[in-house]
């Protein structure tokens, strides 16, 4: 009998998300009538491309235009509306900024309405702003980056199928991808990484790929 796992053993497990993680990797096949579903591994790596940002909540995603948000925070900033960490309007489809000047820890991001951002399917619409934005994108040069954002209740979808759906369009264009879940306690940050070493963004494959 020594050789089985106890209970307090298998309770310390399950309380640890390293640990929920393990279970999911034992169980990682889910067999849903004909379909199956596989655990995903983002395996990250090493890369000269620069990132294009974008989010991912509930059905949709919105495409990051840094040289806006640099503006408008270079505005609320020399008006005062940074200090001491105050959440500032960022006036880009329902975004607010918050900025720590002494850590310099860059923008952080937080999420007060998507009504206004690209539903999914329009990934596939030549004419949508989204689509636009993905096919600017050089594969030479540049991959999407993706803040992911969980669900704030347990009725609304979270953004990773919205994530799974931009991959999988991204991946015809040759678009390497990469991710980060996010939530409100825990917002995306950009940042430079002159200035903040652990400001690292990387494309990311899953384990069953190759990069």
């Amino acid at each position: 009998m020594n050789n089985l796992i106890s209970l307090d053993s298998l309770t310390d497990i399950v309380s640890n998300s390293v640990g929920i993680l393990i279970i999911f990797a034992v169980i990682n096949l889910i067999h849903d009538d004909s379909k199956t579903y596989q655990l995903e591994i983002p395996i990250e790596h090493a890369t000269e491309l620069k990132p294009i940002f974008f989010i991912a909540k509930g059905d949709r995603i919105l495409p990051i235009n840094m040289t806006k948000i640099f503006e408008s925070t270079t505005v609320q900033i020399t008006q005062g509306m940074s200090e001491n960490k105050r959440i500032f309007p960022l006036d880009y489809f329902g975004l607010y900024g918050q900025v720590d000047s002494k850590e310099n820890s860059g923008i952080s991001f937080h999420v007060h309405d998507i009504s206004q951002w690209s539903k999914t399917q329009a990934l596939e619409k030549n004419t949508s702003a989204l689509h636009k934005s993905i096919t600017h994108i050089d594969p030479k040069t540049q991959f999407a980056y993706f803040f992911v954002y969980d669900s704030d209740d347990e009725t609304a979808s979270n953004g990773f199928e919205a994530f799974r759906q931009a991959r999988k369009y991204l991946k015809k264009y040759h678009i390497k991808t990469g991710w980060q879940p996010v939530s409100a306690e825990n917002p995306m940050i950009i940042c430079d990484e002159a200035f903040n070493e652990s400001c690292t963004y990387l494309p990311a494959y899953l384990g069953k790929d190759t990069p």
